[in-house]
């Protein structure tokens, strides 16, 4: 979408359940920028002027100034200040959802849900010549899968599967602080019900969602041509909505 409509175009409503999904495409870096610097924070603007590329400043405006118009429209302008838990995951306390943001190329998306914690993860696909270093990383049995697959179809099957195992870690909370190796899912072209196993609960018995698949909703986001996108979220059976512009 052109950056000039970003203010005022209509946003869907939050459901009071199930998991909403809000994409953009991006176009026009500088202009982005033009309009992101009146919706951002002070600390926000900070950051990404440090940025050395305009295209990832603009990308990490873009998704905190969506989260933000989400909010502010279904709480009220005090949703306005975003927190960081001690893994960075961020928060706004002064909203009753749960939200996430990713961003990948010229995507950007957001995914939110009142009900419970939720992840997405957005990656744009390239060629990757360490493939079978980034696959020793994941789980033995996701390994295995992968290498089973025809060589040409690859990497695009690990990134399907890298946006899987991130979206479960941002809705958990813990981001890359929790081994990839420590839970499974699958690596196939199913678009639902993809977690195979979780993680285990910390010696002080602590998981911020269900411990078992069946107490998850799990699902493919459709996006641009090259790119994948999966949501996680800690709620059995809800329904998810994806929007996009």
């Amino acid at each position: 979408m052109l950056a000039r409509d970003f203010p005022a175009f209509p946003l869907p409503p939050l459901p009071q359940a199930g998991v909403l999904c809000l994409g953009l495409q991006l176009e026009q870096a500088p202009a982005w920028l033009e309009v992101l610097r009146l919706q951002a924070a002070p600390d926000e603007w900070e950051r990404a002027a440090r940025f050395a590329h305009a295209i990832d400043a603009v990308r990490h405006l873009a998704g905190r100034a969506l989260v933000r118009r989400v909010l502010q429209e279904a709480f009220g302008p005090e949703a306005a200040v975003f927190c960081r838990t001690p893994h960075g995951k961020p928060f706004c306390p002064n909203a009753a959802v749960h939200f996430s943001i990713s961003h990948s190329g010229m995507m950007v998306w957001t995914a939110f849900c009142r009900e419970a914690p939720v992840g997405i993860d957005v990656e744009e696909e390239r060629d990757i010549p360490d493939l079978p270093d980034l696959t020793a990383q994941l789980h033995p049995q996701e390994q295995a899968e992968l290498r089973r697959l025809p060589q040409g179809t690859r990497n695009t099957a690990f990134y399907r599967c890298w946006t899987r195992k991130e979206a479960v870690l941002k809705a958990l909370g813990t981001g890359l602080f929790q081994p990839l190796h420590s839970f499974r899912v699958s690596a196939g072209t199913e678009t639902e019900n993809w977690i195979l196993s979780l993680p285990e609960a910390d010696a002080a018995g602590h998981l911020a969602c269900p411990s078992l698949p069946e107490g998850w909703t799990s699902r493919g986001v459709p996006s641009p041509a090259g790119c994948q996108c999966s949501v996680a979220a800690g709620a059995a059976r809800r329904d998810v909505v994806a929007w996009t512009r």
